[in-house]
C-alpha cells in the first residue's frame, strides 16, 4: 500500500471512528435524557413552584372525604380521593403539574371546596401514590385523567354534566389533550405548554450548558454548538422514547382544538368545554408565548376561550381563582351551581 493510500484509509478511519464515538454519545445523552424524563421523582422543592398557593382553609371533616384507588384503560393504578358536599354539587376535578403531587394543591381544594364544590384529588402516574410507572410529560396521562373523570362521574355526590377541570402546568397541558367529555362544563388551565418539544429542548440546552459557564475563555466558542447538540439529542430521545414505551414523547396542545372538530364530524350537535387559560407574563419555565399559541388556535377553531395574564410569572392562585368561579358562573352553559 502506498504512502498515500496509508494516509487515506487512516483519515478515513479516523472520521469513522469519530462518528461512531459521536453518535454512540448521543445515544447515551438520549438515553439519559428519557430516564429523567419518564422516571418517578421527588416532588419539587416548594421555592420553585411557580404559584403563590391560598391562605389554608379548614378542609373538609372525615365524613366528607373518602380515598380513592383506580385504575386506568391502560391498567396503571392511580389514588386519589374526594371531598364530598353536603348535597348533590359540581365537581371540580384538580390536576398537578410535573415533579408535584396532589398535596401541594391541598390549599387550592380547600377553598374551592369552601366555594361549594365537590373536589376530586389524585395524582397522575409516577407521583404521589399512584403507581410508580414511567411519566410521559402528557401523552400517557389523557389516560389517568380519562379515568378521573369516570371515578368523578360515579360519586353520588357529583351533578351530571357539572364536572370542572382544573389543571396545573402538565396537568393544565393534559387537560387540553383530552377529547372534551361530556361531563366537563368547563376548564381552567393553568401555565399549560403549547408544545411539550420546545420546554423538553429549553430543559435539555439548560442541562447541557450549565456547566460551561465554568470553562477558560478559550473554549467558549464551543459552547455555540450547544443548540445543534440540543436539536440532535432530542431527536434521538424522541426516537428512543417511542421505542421504549411506544408512544410519541411530543405531546401537542396547540393542535387539541383542531382534532376536537375532526372528531366531532357528522355530530349534529357540537359541544366544547369554555375555557379560561391562567398563565404569567414573565414565566420562564413555560414562556407566555406557549399561552398566545393556544389562543390563537381556540379562536381559530371557535373555541370559547378566557385569559387572565398577570405581570408577574409568580401566579397568585387567590385571585386567580375569583376570576375561575366568575368565568364559571358566566360561561356560556348554564350556572354550574342551579340543579
Amino acid at each position: 500500500m502506498s504512502g498515500q493510500h496509508r494516509w487515506v484509509f487512516g483519515v478515513a478511519a479516523g472520521v469513522g471512528a469519530l462518528c461512531i464515538a459521536a453518535t454512540s454519545s448521543l445515544i447515551m445523552l438520549a438515553l439519559h435524557f428519557v430516564e429523567e424524563l419518564s422516571r418517578p421523582h421527588s416532588p419539587m422543592d416548594k421555592e420553585y413552584i411557580p404559584w403563590t398557593l391560598p391562605n389554608p382553609e379548614p378542609e373538609p371533616p372525615a365524613s366528607q372525604r373518602r380515598s380513592l384507588l383506580f385504575h386506568t384503560t391502560d391498567g396503571m393504578l392511580l389514588s386519589g380521593e374526594f371531598w364530598a358536599q353536603l348535597q348533590p354539587a359540581p365537581t371540580i376535578i384538580i390536576c398537578h403539574g410535573y415533579r408535584i403531587n396532589r398535596t401541594l394543591l391541598r390549599p387550592v381544594a380547600a377553598l374551592e371546596y369552601k366555594y361549594g364544590y365537590n373536589i376530586l384529588l389524585f395524582d397522575f402516574r409516577g407521583h404521589g401514590e399512584s403507581e410508580s410507572v414511567a411519566t410521559s410529560g402528557g401523552n400517557a396521562e389523557i389516560r389517568d385523567l380519562e379515568a378521573a373523570l369516570t371515578v368523578a362521574h360515579q360519586q353520588p355526590e357529583t351533578l351530571p354534566g357539572k364536572v370542572v377541570i382544573h389543571g396545573f402546568s402538565m396537568g393544565a397541558s393534559v387537560a387540553l389533550l383530552t377529547d372534551p367529555h361530556p361531563d366537563v362544563a368547563a376548564m381552567i388551565v393553568d401555565s399549560p405548554y403549547a408544545r411539550l418539544d420546545e420546554i423538553l429542548q429549553r430543559i435539555m440546552h439548560w442541562q447541557l450548558t450549565k456547566d460551561s459557564t465554568s470553562w477558560a475563555p478559550i473554549l467558549h466558542p464551543l459552547r455555540n454548538g450547544f443548540h445543534a447538540l440540543t436539536w440532535a439529542t432530542f431527536a434521538v430521545s424522541a426516537v428512543v422514547f417511542r421505542l421504549r414505551f411506544g408512544h410519541a414523547l411530543n405531546a401537542r396542545p396547540d393542535t387539541s382544538f383542531k382534532r376536537w372538530h375532526a372528531r366531532s364530524k357528522g355530530l349534529i350537535r357540537k359541544s366544547y368545554p369554555p375555557i379560561l387559560l391562567i398563565h404569567g407574563m414573565k414565566d420562564s419555565a413555560i414562556p407566555i408565548t406557549h399561552a398566545h399559541q393556544i389562543v390563537t388556535q381556540a379562536h381559530a377553531h371557535n373555541i370559547t376561550l378566557a385569559t387572565y395574564f398577570v405581570e408577574e410569572a409568580d401566579l397568585n392562585l387567590e385571585q386567580a381563582l375569583e376570576i375561575l368561579f366568575k368565568c364559571m358562573h358566566n360561561c356560556s352553559r348554564e350556572s354550574l351551581l342551579s340543579d
